[in-house]
């Protein structure tokens, strides 16, 4: 990392570095981010990218661009917080969708097409926050068969895909003329570089890179390159793999103090899920860890409507 710092400091005079970026990102940048992406399984280019500030910095733009005041987006009935947050800012009403096997099932999806009215969906199929869960292929398949049949936006948040080391096909490869595809940088590379990219069809790309531009104006011109060079000289993959031996590592600990217990997620997932006993309330275990220096979130922060309120 020192080495890529001073190198850019070296090549670039310090006026470019510390210059607004530009409006939709460098396409020799976006190119190397494509070529990340694609050990995904997802096949994009740098005119489908637009770069956003971190991956929640994506959704809020995806929500203010490409939605309104009123509309309906179907979610898990636990699903990422910071959605929660954006949708409530913006006026978006979430619509937990019913499960089976631990993900959004066929059933489910259609009635809330059907009687809920949705214009969207968004999903994580890879690691879903905060249930651990890897969304099976045929889950996937039928995601994208009803979106289209509906006509469903599909905002798939990948941020997790590179930590997977045996990916399954992205939902964006089964509909890629409806789906959002986000991945961030933050989550597999360095907390600090606050970046992430959307992949968007070129319908939508207008509208998104114009909420893009209301909300940033534009992206560090000095992360977007540090990001670039990592990629271009192998270091993100470094990177990456290091991320992958810490969290086994890490799991290591979990599975021994917790091996009495009902937890999921993979040794790969850089967070756990546990389920607890009928007998432990889970919002004073949060608040009971906290006091001993631990965080930990209990599933009332992860609830789409007061009916899917069940405490894990």
């Amino acid at each position: 990392m020192s080495t890529l710092f001073k190198q850019i400091t070296k090549e670039l005079d310090f006026k470019t570095i510390f210059q607004y970026g530009q409006r939709d990102g460098a396409d020799w940048q976006k190119e190397a981010i494509a070529k990340l992406i694609s050990q995904t399984g997802f096949k994009t280019s740098a005119d489908s990218l637009l770069p956003a500030s971190g991956g929640q910095n994506a959704i809020v733009a995806i929500l203010a661009g490409l939605f309104q005041h009123g509309d309906r987006i179907g979610v898990d009935p636990l699903t990422y917080p910071g959605i929660k947050t954006a949708a409530k800012m913006l006026g978006i009403q979430l619509i937990p969708i019913k499960q089976e096997n631990g993900e959004i099932s066929e059933e489910g999806l259609l009635y809330a097409c059907k009687n809920e009215n949705i214009k969207g969906i968004y999903i994580i199929p890879d690691y879903q926050n905060p249930t651990t869960h890897i969304m099976s292929e045929d889950g996937r398949k039928m995601i994208a068969h009803i979106a289209s049949k509906y006509n469903l936006i599909v905002i798939e948040d990948a941020i997790h895909g590179l930590l997977n080391e045996i990916h399954l096909n992205p939902v964006a490869n089964y509909i890629p003329n409806q789906t959002i595809y986000i991945t961030s940088l933050s989550k597999i590379l360095a907390p600090s570089l606050r970046l992430a990219y959307i992949a968007t069809p070129k319908k939508y790309r207008e509208a998104l890179s114009s909420a893009l531009y209301n909300i940033n104006l534009s992206q560090s011109y000095f992360l977007t390159e540090i990001a670039y060079r990592m990629i271009a000289s192998g270091e993100a993959d470094k990177l990456i793999e290091a991320r992958r031996k810490s969290a086994r590592k890490r799991n290591e600990i979990v599975n021994q103090y917790l091996s009495e217990y009902n937890i999921l997620g993979n040794n790969e997932c850089i967070f756990r899920w546990l389920i607890l006993p009928d007998d432990i309330m889970a919002e004073k275990l949060e608040l009971q860890a906290l006091k001993e220096g631990v965080q930990v979130y209990a599933s009332e922060r992860f609830a789409v409507g007061k009916e899917n309120l069940f405490l894990q």
